[in-house]
């Protein structure tokens, strides 16, 4: 038996036929997927399939599929798939919008019962009255002045702030003035709360700290207004685009005498329903631009975050009353037949796909940069300028008009509050704001409104003057005649606590724990209740301070003319005391005048003068240029009634109390005089 010979096998062994041979499989396997993936054959059973030689064509299928995507050539013939650029025309479908704007194409008093007609006629008729009464509201004065007038608030802000803002009588207990408290945004305000209300919006829609008048990129309220205004114009330009599809597809449609519905498909449109449709397209787009333009102006006059959201909801839903009328209350019939109207095929080239394109990026690109430009930046510019009348410059003071003199007293105030370490006032009423029983800790309460306002405007001069007694060595001194009176002491110990602390030291401090405070300017409750251990009642003393205005009580200064009346008239010997009365003077000027007089002109002459007192002692004050305080051009021997009493008492011959006595000599040159 022959055996039949094998086939033979086609052996490729030119290297470059090979390679070829390689990229045409590959080319024909690449065409192969893309065949498949397109006609995704439906599989058949396998008793159906068709017999690969049928019509008595002996080639396998596959390789009759294989000749109809490979050439004569070997070349792979052009398939639609990935690589396959788009046709010059492209047909879209443009459907009619479930709105009741659309009514006036399928409204028809011979399709729909009598009551279905009307109603949807009313209906028509109230979308359009609302959405025009919505556009007129949104153009009045009302709201095309919204939001924040600039030229306004920054007039009524300069005015609040020279007016009202720097009034010491609306200075708190921790004597903070009212622009650092509306400026710092102090929840504990009670006037001036719509200018810190202003302040607030103006800082968080701009991003800005109690101190900032410079804004920073990220500003939350003008990059949500930029949100909301594109959000807007998103809707609009929709209705915009809804208008216009629509009215190319209404002018598609065929005209004719009379308007027919076949198979839910206009078939033709009537001359008269074509003018009702395309007047209300042409109301549509009037609606909708007033809207855009009202709508963009309010966003972007809006300065409140919370306010800005609501309003654009508020502007959305007013685009949505046509919508919510046909969803809510249009009759069946009618939303049935506008529902099922068939879309009308438009075809788009590939050239005007490209120029909507083009025309929708710019359109997007304004929608951004003109409200921006035209509302927004200058928005930013205004809300600064406002917030630097009402915060900017010195907030730490506070002014007052005395008529009398015709002068503003003015008051350097706190920077800002400090609940970490209270004032004096606040620790008062603290202490006592739930004391049920028992004497104040550190209130003195005025036994009516007459004696209340007399109190308030009690200096410590007139206080010492009432004072008939020695306070510390009469009755607050164990031991002392008035000590523990029932009624004084609980009054003293008060008033003990409120000068201890008003010094910085602790309420239970005695006297002798705290001379070392006696000489400052400010212890002037001090000097009154501690007169002995601050020297008040030491005629031979440093001067300073040593008079009633300071503190020093009538009851102290009557011991200290005692002890003088039992001295000679004679001077005291240079010492401590002059170096005493040295270091004092700066503070005890400043302190009085209410400013550096170390920075005035004539202070190194000033400071000369008690230099040289310093080194000479009671003599110097017989040499003529050494004899007046310069700044105040006061006579160093009368003293002065509100900072030193008379250096006579330390030197009473050199200030001519031997031969010549006068008021302010001590009463023991006055005696001698006089035998």
């Amino acid at each position: 038996m022959v055996e039949a010979a094998a086939e033979p096998i086609l052996v490729v062994e030119d290297p470059v036929a090979r390679a070829e041979f390689d990229a045409a499989i590959r080319r024909l396997e690449k065409r192969m997927e893309q065949l498949e993936m397109q006609l995704r054959p439906v599989p058949v059973p396998e008793t159906s399939l068709p017999d690969t030689t049928v019509l008595g064509n002996s080639q396998p299928h596959a390789l009759r599929i294989c000749e109809a995507i490979v050439g004569d050539e070997g070349e792979v013939s052009d398939a639609p798939g990935e690589d396959a650029e788009l046709p010059e025309q492209t047909s879209d479908q443009i459907q009619f919008g479930e709105s009741v704007w659309s009514l006036p194409l399928v409204l028809d008093f011979r399709r729909f019962p009598l009551w279905d007609s009307i109603f949807a006629m009313l209906l028509f008729i109230v979308n359009l009255g609302m959405q025009a009464m919505f556009s007129s509201i949104l153009l009045s004065d009302n709201f095309a002045d919204a939001g924040v007038q600039v030229e306004e608030e920054r007039e009524n802000a300069r005015r609040w702030r020279v007016s009202i803002a720097h009034d010491w009588r609306y200075m708190d207990l921790s004597e903070t003035s009212l622009v650092t408290r509306v400026c710092q945004s102090d929840g504990a305000l009670i006037l001036s709360t719509p200018q810190a209300e202003l302040i607030d919006q103006i800082n968080s829609f701009l991003g800005l700290g109690p101190g900032d008048f410079e804004p920073g990129f990220l500003q939350p309220g003008i990059f949500l207004c930029s949100i909301c205004i594109l959000h807007w114009g998103l809707c609009v330009y929709k209705e915009f685009r809804s208008v216009w599809l629509a009215l190319e597809a209404v002018i598609m449609i065929p005209r004719a005498s009379q308007s027919t519905i076949i198979e839910n498909r206009l078939s033709s449109l009537s001359t008269p329903r074509l003018v009702i449709v395309l007047m209300s397209f042409v109301l549509r787009i009037a609606i909708a631009s007033i809207m855009l333009v009202a709508g963009v102006n309010w966003l972007g006059r809006t300065t409140s975050i919370t306010e800005l959201m609501l309003n654009a909801v508020a502007l959305n839903g007013i685009m949505d009353v046509d919508e919510l009328l046909f969803a809510g209350f249009i009759p069946v019939s009618v939303r049935q037949s506008v529902r099922r109207l068939e879309p009308v095929k438009m075809k788009y080239s590939r050239s005007r796909s490209q120029c909507e394109s083009f025309g929708l990026c710019l359109l997007l690109g304004a929608t951004i940069l003109v409200p921006y430009l035209l509302y927004l930046e200058p928005l930013t510019a205004g809300m600064v300028s406002i917030k630097w009348e009402m915060c900017g410059g010195n907030q730490t003071f506070v002014v007052a008009n005395n008529p009398e003199v015709q002068q503003i007293i003015g008051y350097k105030t706190q920077e800002a509050r400090n609940d970490q370490e209270p004032t004096l006032s606040e620790i008062a009423v603290d202490r006592h704001k739930f004391q049920e029983g028992g004497p104040p800790e550190y209130i003195f309460f005025s036994a009516s409104r007459t004696l209340f306002s007399a109190d308030i405007d009690e200096d410590m001069g007139g206080a010492s003057a009432r004072v008939p007694s020695c306070i510390e060595t009469e009755m607050l001194s164990p031991g002392a005649p008035g000590y523990g009176d029932p009624i004084f002491s609980p009054i003293l110990h008060a008033r003990m606590r409120s000068a201890l602390v008003s010094l910085g030291q602790p309420p239970g401090t005695s006297c002798e724990g705290v001379a070392h405070l006696c000489s400052r300017p400010d212890a002037r409750l001090l000097r009154l209740l501690c007169g002995d251990t601050c020297g008040c009642t030491d005629p031979f003393s440093s001067p300073w301070h040593k008079v009633p205005s300071q503190g020093c009580s009538n009851g102290c200064n009557i011991r200290t003319e005692n002890i003088l009346a039992t001295q000679p008239c004679e001077d005291q010997p240079r010492g401590d005391v002059w170096k005493e009365f040295r270091d004092g003077y700066t503070a005890a000027l400043s302190e009085f005048y209410g400013t550096n007089v170390s920075e005035v002109v004539i202070w190194p002459m000033a400071s000369d003068i008690l230099r040289q007192l310093e080194v000479t002692g009671c003599s110097g004050l017989g040499v003529p240029e050494l004899q007046v305080e310069m700044i105040s051009q006061t006579p160093w021997c009368q003293g002065h009634d509100r900072l030193f009493r008379p250096l006579a008492w330390l030197c009473p011959r050199s200030c001519g109390c031997v031969e010549h006595p006068s008021s302010h000599c001590p009463v023991n040159c006055k005696a001698n005089a006089s035998g």
